[in-house]
């Protein structure tokens, strides 16, 4: 069964996001609609639980709704959010400069039922064909990631892309089933988003590649410390996701491939780092294969772990 798509709408008057959830609820899609009534109560929910749209009441007076939507249309991570703005007035439609204001599209006040539901199928629709974002996280999947390693490699200039890995997570998943196995992938993506956002860097980009396999790309002298903030964070939440017993003892017992009793460790983190600090890279080829290769090397570690490809042009294949 398909999740309910989330909207947060920030708006001043709670009667505003009620009305709006008595709307979407004559659409053939199910919505559920979250309030903010500021925009630091809105920027804490995106970051925390995002939502699949955004709605803006331009009357938002504690900060100026166009800085809003400047902000969440230029964060590395959830600037693909769809943003709707919602006009007071009719007239105010033909005043607005639509080519410098970071929104998808608008409504105008009084909701009308059928115009709201057939402009957010629209905007759902265009927004699933411009963008491949994750489902269960909201990151930029494989499209996105494949596009951003080809401009880094284009761009002819220092990179640094680090793969991460879950290590452990089948047998996690065999133990305590899949929906616990999804709360780590979305602690995952929020410890890597968290640290990447932190840096405050346009260059930042978190994708990820499905299920436990994420990517993420920041400039080179900002990695080292990046792969450390994000493996200390993740092993401090971890343990959260075991039963007492499992958590106390280190590891958990489970059954292996071969269908053998076996104790598997908890879930940590491996991560893999190509850059071209040190040779060369001309295409994607090339990245997926240092990165298969480093990967391999840091996953043999116990423990969370990340290492950086310092190999030189002749030292691999």
């Amino acid at each position: 069964m398909e999740q309910p798509r989330k909207i947060l709408a920030i708006v001043t008057r709670p009667d505003d996001a009620d009305e709006l959830q008595q709307i979407l609820a004559q659409a053939k899609d199910d919505y559920v609609v979250h309030r903010a009534g500021s925009s630091l109560q809105a920027l804490d929910v995106i970051y925390s639980d995002p939502p699949d749209l955004v709605i803006v009441d331009e009357l938002l007076h504690e900060e100026d709704w166009t800085a809003l939507c400047h902000r969440i249309k230029g964060d590395t991570v959830f600037g693909h959010l769809p943003i709707v703005l919602v006009l007071g007035d009719k007239g105010l439609a033909a005043d607005v400069d639509w080519s410098g204001l970071p929104v998808d599209d608008y409504l105008i006040k009084p909701l009308v039922t059928a115009e709201v539901v057939s402009r957010l199928s629209l905007i759902f629709v265009r927004a699933t064909r411009v963008r491949d974002a994750n489902p269960l996280t909201r990151l930029p999947g494989n499209y996105s990631i494949t596009k951003e390693i080809d401009d880094c490699i284009n761009n002819k200039q220092l990179f640094s892309i680090a793969y991460v890995d879950l290590d452990n997570f089948k047998s996690f998943n065999d133990k305590y089933g899949f929906l616990r196995g999804d709360e780590i992938i979305k602690i995952t993506a929020r410890v890597l988003t968290n640290s990447v956002r932190r840096l405050r860097l346009s260059a930042g980009f978190v994708g990820h590649v499905g299920g436990d396999d994420f990517v993420f790309i920041v400039p080179p002298e900002k990695m080292d410390n990046v792969c450390k903030e994000i493996i200390q964070h993740f092993d401090l939440v971890v343990g959260d996701f075991y039963d007492e017993e499992d958590r106390k003892r280190g590891c958990i017992h489970s059954t292996n491939r071969k269908g053998e009793e076996e104790s598997f460790p908890l879930v940590s983190l491996s991560i893999a780092v190509v850059t071209n600090e040190y040779r060369p890279i001309k295409h994607i080829g090339q990245v997926s294969a240092i990165a298969a290769e480093v990967k391999k090397y840091v996953k043999s570690m116990s423990g969370s772990n990340y290492y950086k490809d310092r190999r030189t042009a002749g030292a691999t294949s």
